[in-house]
């Protein structure tokens, strides 16, 4: 079975937390980091059951530069480093 990896980056944008997927233009805000992320995680779920059955999936994810992504392909979902304002370290 493939695998794609969709990474996702997070960033601070004033008191809040952004995790998000820029080309598929998904995302998860939180207080917190983690909070974020867990956001994002549910997004991705929802957004990955809306196209379940549809057939659309595929051609999305090929749209937004992920090719050769079938039914049996396997998505995995990771946080690239992330980098923090100066006054958060």
């Amino acid at each position: 079975m493939e695998t794609v990896v969709l990474t996702a980056m997070v960033e601070e944008v004033e008191d809040r937390y952004v995790a998000r997927i820029d080309n598929l233009n998904l995302e998860g805000v939180g207080e917190s980091l983690e909070l974020a992320q867990d956001e994002l995680i549910q997004v991705v779920r929802g957004w990955i059951e809306s196209h379940d059955g549809t057939d659309t999936l595929s051609d999305v994810l090929t749209d937004a530069g992920y090719a050769g992504v079938d039914e049996e392909t396997e998505l995995q979902l990771e946080f690239a480093e992330t980098t923090l304002s100066a006054g958060d370290e």
